[in-house]
């Protein structure tokens, strides 16, 4: 059969109009002939789908059932069992992969956590300093090096990691797994009210495809700075040190359950820190892992945490390719932890905001506000009945129809809730994003009532109800600001429609740990050629 001569059509067999599908089932590919049709059952996550495509108009089927019928695969320009692309009209896919991870080798399950670390982007310099001494080969060597007295700018701490990760692969401290893998990830953890939730996500690499050009989408800005020092580190590393963390929406959960297979085996991390477990496993399951890429092939991934981390990476790819690297080269793929958006254990808690220099007083702020908001002043609630707060405010907006509500705290006797009035409503992307209750708070409390300082350190961050208050209360802050979480729907729909979020807008609850997996995508983390 040619491309664009109609087939003979029998009930198990489908043919796309315009659009050849490949036969999906027997990578890798191998070569067919002139005229020669390909014939494959597929499985349940392949057919579900095509039919998912078909339904969002991608294309045309006649009939579909458990066959489909194919052209020649030399014709189709296949580039891999993934297929990412096709000949003709195509569409975009996330390709999921199994990686050869780079891994502490000589350190038990247990005692992992003295290694691994939270993000570089969430460290004071007092958390640095804690994990420099907890383990001389934790992470924190590689991510975050202290700049010493007499340096100026990254160059001697870049330096040294990349001394620390050749030394650490020459003497066996981390090696590179024997074969590619997905790596599954739990997290059991408790909220501030004391719920205790599970999450259950997954390590694999996914192919970097810039914004707007593919299925996965920001939410928040970024600034150069971070990007500059990222580049300039992983580049000379050879590895993406940190995992982005994304999420997707599946509720059939098929690459969940597919890899829960895998926590019947002895995990290779399994330690508590900060009050959260963290246990991981290694799968190389081929039909797991064929089914988890499945199950994620037309879906969309919204970037939680780790947008530098992204756009670093496809700086990165860029410049190899510029180098010589061709496609589909390890530098095409990126570092991921990914989770299902329908997983119980997906949690956005709010970020609040810490004032420490206001140029107004909260008398001031309080008349400058109170042609947008209604002003309820309650009696401050005692030490350690910080989660009260947090209660109070989604209860005012569930009864004030979901109005913009936020609390107002200067370390007195009482805190101020202001209930936004409504308005006519967000129509574009610009008008959605200015909606959202994180962007009037800036707008319109931060900047336009106290008129606060933006300089480094000037705000701070925390998603504790318990910390805002009491530092105010302290004087560690001049104000508090405390808000509702941002609802995980208006970050898809604005990600979706290109827009972005000011700065921290969410705080995903826990923190993805780095250090657990690292992937390699050329030396000195990877093999040489």
């Amino acid at each position: 059969m040619r491309s664009g001569c109609m087939p003979k059509l029998t009930p198990n067999f489908v043919f796309i109009p315009g659009f050849l599908v490949p036969e999906i089932d027997r990578g890798p590919y191998g070569p067919a002939g002139d005229g020669e049709e390909t014939r494959a059952p597929l499985r349940p996550g392949q057919l579900a789908f095509l039919k998912r495509r078909i339904a969002r108009g991608d294309f045309q089927a006649i009939s579909i059932t458990r066959y489909v019928l194919t052209a020649p695969v030399r014709d189709l320009n296949i580039p891999s069992p993934q297929f990412s692309s096709f000949s003709g009209k195509g569409f975009p896919v996330v390709e999921v992969r199994a990686f050869r991870a780079l891994r502490y080798s000589k350190v038990a399950p247990e005692e992992m956590g003295e290694v691994s670390s939270p993000p570089y982007d969430v460290f004071t310099p007092a958390i640095r300093r804690a994990f420099y001494e907890r383990h001389p080969l934790n992470i924190v060597r590689l991510i975050q090096g202290e700049i010493l007295e007499g340096e100026d700018g990254d160059a001697g701490r870049v330096g040294r990691a990349v001394e620390y990760l050749e030394n650490w692969r020459a003497g066996g401290e981390m090696t590179l797994d024997d074969a590619p893998a997905l790596y599954p990830y739990r997290q059991r953890f408790s909220l501030p009210d004391g719920t205790r939730l599970e999450r259950n996500a997954f390590f694999a690499v996914v192919k970097l495809e810039p914004y707007g050009a593919g299925e996965i989408h920001p939410h928040e800005q970024t600034f150069p700075k971070p990007k500059g020092y990222l580049f300039d580190l992983w580049g000379r590393s050879g590895a993406h040190l940190g995992p982005i963390f994304g999420f997707y929406d599946e509720h059939e959960e098929t690459a969940n359950k597919a890899l829960k297979s895998a926590d019947k085996g002895a995990p290779i991390a399994d330690f508590e820190d900060d009050g959260v477990r963290h246990t991981l496993w290694r799968c190389d399951d081929a039909q797991v892992i064929a089914l988890a890429q499945e199950s994620l092939l037309d879906r969309e991934v919204f970037i939680a945490d780790g947008h530098h981390r992204y756009e670093t990476s496809l700086d990165l790819r860029d410049a190899a390719r510029a180098d010589g690297a061709p496609e589909g080269a390890e530098a095409d793929y990126t570092l991921m932890c990914l989770a299902n958006v329908a997983d119980p254990g997906m949690v956005i808690l709010p970020t609040y905001r810490l004032l420490k220099k206001v140029s107004a007083t909260t008398e001031d702020a309080l008349a400058a506000l109170a042609g947008k908001y209604d002003i309820l002043e309650e009696a401050a609630p005692e030490t350690g009945a910080g989660g009260l707060v947090a209660e109070r405010l989604a209860a005012l907006s569930r009864e004030n129809g979901g109005a913009s509500v936020f609390c107002l705290y200067d370390g007195g006797a009482s805190v101020r809730y202001l209930i936004g009035r409504h308005g006519d409503g967000a129509g574009s992307v610009a008008e959605a994003v200015a909606a959202l209750d994180v962007s009037r708070l800036h707008a319109e409390v931060v900047d336009g009532a106290f008129k606060a300082s933006h300089e480094e350190g000037d705000i701070t961050f925390t998603p504790d109800p318990e910390l805002a208050l009491s530092s105010a209360r302290s004087g560690e802050c001049a104000v508090a600001l405390m808000l509702n979480p941002t609802p995980i729907e208006s970050v898809c729909e604005i990600a979706k429609a290109g827009g972005k979020m000011p700065h921290k807008s969410t705080y995903f609850y826990p923190k993805i740990r780095t250090g657990l997996v690292v992937h390699a995508f050329a030396p000195p983390a990877g093999d040489s050629a």
